[in-house]
């Protein structure tokens, strides 16, 4: 007897996937929340859900705690991001005039700082108690670093750079400068307004970093 192997098909409802993934996004946004109000160690499995309307075991389905806030950060980093797979950061990066490059470089990092402060600050205060949190910290000040040498690497291919700042020492400079606490320093803690903080931001990476009058 010829024995014949069904084939089991894998079921996929559209439906059912599209509800998981608002499930997800609601959890994730309640997770952001909690963490933002109560702090990283203050935040608790049984507040992300009751903020989300599910139950312990939806919220566990998505992540652990470091998972949540993993997510959390990613998702309020959405529309752009300092990474070399970021549309916006490759166009930017293309500009040939370095004085404008910069100033886009400006605008863009300080959108991000706008959306990622509240829960940077709770990232850089839980780092120092939990390991997973330290290295999520650590991984996003080396993507920080990267972006500071991408930069400075199109703003150099122009000629504008200052000669008497050696390169590491500029990529340096712009590290510190894209940091999301000076946003939060200047607009939550000192109460300026987001254009200031971009125009003050341009203005500081011009002139530490260009020639004066330089640009591409």
């Amino acid at each position: 007897m010829t024995s014949v192997k069904k084939t089991q098909r894998t079921y996929r409802s559209p439906v059912r996937e599209e509800a998981a993934r608002r499930t997800r996004e609601v959890v994730v946004e309640a997770a952001g929340e909690v963490f933002v109000h109560e702090g990283y160690s203050g935040a608790t499995i049984e507040q992300i859900a009751a903020r989300a309307g599910v139950s312990r075991q939806t919220v566990f389905g998505v992540g652990g705690k470091a998972q949540l806030f993993a997510f959390a950060r990613r998702r309020a980093a959405e529309g752009g991001s300092v990474s070399a797979n970021d549309e916006g950061f490759r166009r930017i990066l293309a500009i040939r005039d370095a004085r404008r490059l910069l100033e886009e470089f400006a605008a863009f990092t300080a959108a991000i700082s706008q959306r990622l402060g509240p829960l940077q600050r709770v990232l850089e205060q839980a780092a120092g108690s939990d390991p997973e949190l330290a290295q999520l910290l650590e991984t996003a000040q080396e993507e920080l670093l990267e972006c500071a040498r991408g930069v400075l690497a199109a703003a150099a291919a122009t000629g504008s750079l200052r000669r008497e700042v050696p390169h590491e020492v500029a990529a340096d400079i712009l590290w510190l400068q894209i940091q999301p606490a000076n946003y939060r320093r200047l607009v939550e803690e000192r109460g300026w307004s987001h254009r200031a903080f971009e125009q003050w931001h341009a203005a500081a990476m011009i002139t530490a970093l260009l020639e004066p009058g330089g640009a591409g």
